[in-house]
């Protein structure tokens, strides 16, 4: 696998193959970073979840309606109402923006430590994923505005989300910082946007189904507090299998376009006699502006 992922780009029945068996021969990585990181944010989510619901039906019921019996509304709790549904749901979008990505990181760097053939470090992955705080939360920021902004448009919004959707990727597996992690992402889609775009697509319909799985379950438990948690924590499960599978892309596009790839795994062109290959640890040419490395084909098809 190490070989063929650095060294041609695969299609997606390839990728989602290697997904699967990636996933299920690190499950007990993905179940620690469930209990460690998605578990406690499973218990936020629905905390701010119940706050955001209890104050939105409170903003409700204080919103005046034009009924003649609404006209006196204390202006005060209507804007305290609005405040705490508009607190909740940045929370909410902070949780998701700045916390799961620690999760989907470690995930990332364990994956990276499979393909590469080393030994499984959780407690390694982990660090690093919770040392790259700031760098997550600096990015995150220019992420989320600038595909809000985008969205205002449609159009850009759609794109770059997918263009710079490899971000997280590009911080935890390559050290890129902000405006340059996004800069990479977008290298590594360039001109295979709409195959980027089918390939995310496929494991968003793959975690739909095992959610829908998990829905089923959860209309026959009971309603409470427990439940909610648990159905947060089944709908991680299948983030995390997406995690695996983009980890996957991310590594096989950069080992083609970037050309960054361990010794390993390095295929060099064919030697003159007499003459030693130049076969670095890791090689990562073009990257200084992020633009991708030009080759020629015949070199990945070697």
């Amino acid at each position: 696998m190490r070989n063929e992922i650095y060294n041609r780009e695969w299609r997606w029945m390839e990728q989602l193959s290697a997904a699967l068996h990636v996933f299920s021969a690190n499950i007990g990585s993905v179940i620690k970073v469930m209990a460690i990181i998605f578990l406690p944010i499973s218990l936020l989510e629905v905390i701010i979840s119940d706050r955001m619901m209890t104050a939105y039906t409170l903003f409700q019921q204080v919103m005046p309606t034009g009924d003649a019996t609404m006209v006196h509304v204390d202006a005060s709790l209507l804007m305290d109402t609005a405040y705490q549904v508009l607190l909740n749901f940045g929370l909410m979008f902070m949780v998701s923006l700045f916390l799961q990505p620690v999760g989907i990181i470690t995930i990332a760097k364990v994956v990276k430590q499979y393909i590469n053939e080393e030994e499984v470090s959780f407690g390694k992955a982990l660090s690093e994923a919770f040392t790259l705080m700031p760098t997550i939360i600096l990015t995150g920021i220019i992420f989320g505005v600038l595909v809000f902004l985008g969205s205002l448009v449609i159009v850009p919004g759609v794109y770059y989300s997918i263009a710079w959707g490899l971000y997280l990727y590009a911080i935890g597996l390559s050290d890129k910082k902000g405006w340059e992690a996004l800069k990479y992402s977008k290298g590594l889609v360039k001109g295979k946007w709409l195959r980027t775009f089918g390939y995310l697509w496929l494991l968003s319909i793959i975690a739909m189904l095992w959610n829908s799985v998990f829905q089923l379950i959860y209309s026959f438990a009971p309603e409470g507090f427990g439940s909610d948690v648990l159905y947060n924590v089944l709908c991680y499960f299948s983030a995390a299998f997406t995690a695996v599978g983009e980890t996957l892309l991310f590594i096989n596009r950069e080992g083609i376009t970037y050309e960054v790839r361990p010794a390993a795994a390095y295929t060099p062109a064919a030697e003159m006699p007499g003459e030693e290959a130049d076969i670095p640890l890791e090689t990562v040419e073009g990257t200084v502006e992020g633009e991708p490395v030009e080759h020629n084909e015949e070199k990945h098809n070697e």
